[in-house]
Parts: C-alpha cells; structure tokens; sequence
C-alpha cells in the first residue's frame, strides 16, 4: 500500500508533466484552481494536496480523462516514493 503523501507527491508531479508538456503557464493553472502560483509550487512538490474539485478542476483544464490522469499518477508513483524515503 502506498502512502497517502507518495500519492500526493505523484499527483504534483504529474501535474508538472502536463503543464510541461502543454505548456501551460504556471499563472493559467493558478487560475484555474483559484489559487496562487506558490500554491501550485506547493502541489508540484507535495508539500499542500489539490483537494477532489482542484483535480476536476485540473482535468478540465489539460482536457485529459480520469483514467488516463490515474495511469499518469500510477507511473510517477516510483519516483514520489523514492523521494519520501
């Protein structure tokens, strides 16, 4: 079983693959969470968790559906580990 801020950590990460990959603005995903930038730096590294209507939110915003967003966060889920421990 994975721990709840390995999930947390993947969720950021995956977050930053995206806007990366889309190049989209750190300000543009600030406003589409109604949040701040620091907040979204905070997500990024696992430092603050997007709540469930922040990761509808951000779903909408890379126009990407659960599945393939879970399988994202599934795969970096490696990663956050290693970085926790």
């Amino acid at each position: 079983m994975h721990k709840r801020a390995a999930y947390d950590l993947a969720i950021g990460l995956t977050l930053r693959q995206l806007s990366e990959e889309r190049g989209t603005q750190r300000a543009d995903i600030a406003a589409a969470l109604e949040a701040t930038e620091l907040a979204v730096t905070r997500f990024e590294i696992g430092e603050e968790n997007v709540s469930a209507g922040g990761l509808i939110l951000l779903l909408k915003l890379f126009d990407i559906p659960w599945d393939a967003f879970l399988e994202r966060v599934t795969a970096n889920l490696p990663i956050a580990e290693s970085e926790i421990i």
